[in-house]
This record gives structure tokens, C-alpha cells and sequence, in this order.
């Protein structure tokens, strides 16, 4: 018994400092990513994503303008009115939005009653559409 106390004790050690040394590595390379993955925007507010390109909009029954190229707008609450320029991933997990976009490359929507007009596409004649766009109602303007 004797032996096999040493070698746990090592083996602990050994983990405790592994995890020490990931921490330090990683916790740097992540607070960046953190501290811009969420704006607090003021109901009723404009944002241009030249500033920061990627939003999380959590709050419902708001009314949100975002100009320039947005990387991702992602919607959490419902009943929201958002007026986008261009984005690149439009992520509404919300429901019974209305949402009005001028370029988008892809749509993903896990919520419902969701109201989408697009006017054009990225790339190709229409955006990609992902999650369960059958319970939304998604179309081009006119």
C-alpha cells in the first residue's frame, strides 16, 4: 500500500498542474470572445456592426436597426422588430418576430411564428435555411 499512495499522489499532482496550465492558456484566448458575444442594447436602438458584427438580442418587444455587415444577429426574445442591413447568420431561437433583411447568407430558426422577408442572398438565388423554417413564414421582398 504503501506504493500505490506515492503514485496517486503524483498522478494528482501531475493533473492539478495540467489544469492549472489550461486554465491560464485558455481563459486569455476566451474573455475576448466573451466579452463581445453580447451587447446590451437598449430597446429601440440602432447598431452598427462596423463597431462589433456579432449581437444576441435576449430581450423581447424591442425595435432594433442594425447597419453594415453584421457577421451574426442572434434573437433569444419574441415579439421584436429588427430592420438588418446585411448579415451573415441570422439565428432567431425566439418567436413572433418580425425581422427585415437586405443581404443574409443563412437563416437558422428554432423558433415560431416567426415573420422573415430577405431581399437577396449572399451567394446563390436564395439564403440557406436551417432549423425549422417550416413553422415560420419566410419569403424575398418584392
Amino acid at each position: 500500500m504503501k506504493i500505490i499512495y506515492p503514485a496517486v499522489k503524483i498522478a494528482s499532482e501531475d493533473l492539478m498542474k495540467t489544469l492549472v496550465a489550461l486554465v491560464v492558456v485558455l481563459v486569455p484566448a476566451l474573455v475576448p470572445t466573451l466579452a463581445h458575444a453580447d451587447k446590451n442594447l437598449e430597446k429601440g436602438s440602432a447598431w452598427n456592426c462596423k463597431k462589433d458584427p456579432v449581437v444576441h438580442i435576449g430581450n423581447g418587444r424591442g425595435k432594433y436597426t442594425f447597419t453594415g455587415e453584421c457577421k451574426s444577429i442572434s434573437v433569444g426574445g419574441g415579439q421584436n422588430m429588427l430592420a438588418i442591413e446585411s448579415v451573415d447568420v441570422l439565428d432567431v431561437g425566439g418567436a413572433m418576430n418580425t425581422i427585415t433583411v437586405g443581404t443574409v447568407d443563412t437563416i437558422d430558426v428554432g423558433g415560431a411564428g416567426n415573420k422573415i422577408t430577405w431581399k437577396k442572398a449572399k451567394a446563390g438565388d436564395k439564403p440557406t435555411l436551417k432549423g425549422q423554417p417550416d413553422m415560420n413564414t419566410i419569403a424575398q421582398a418584392k
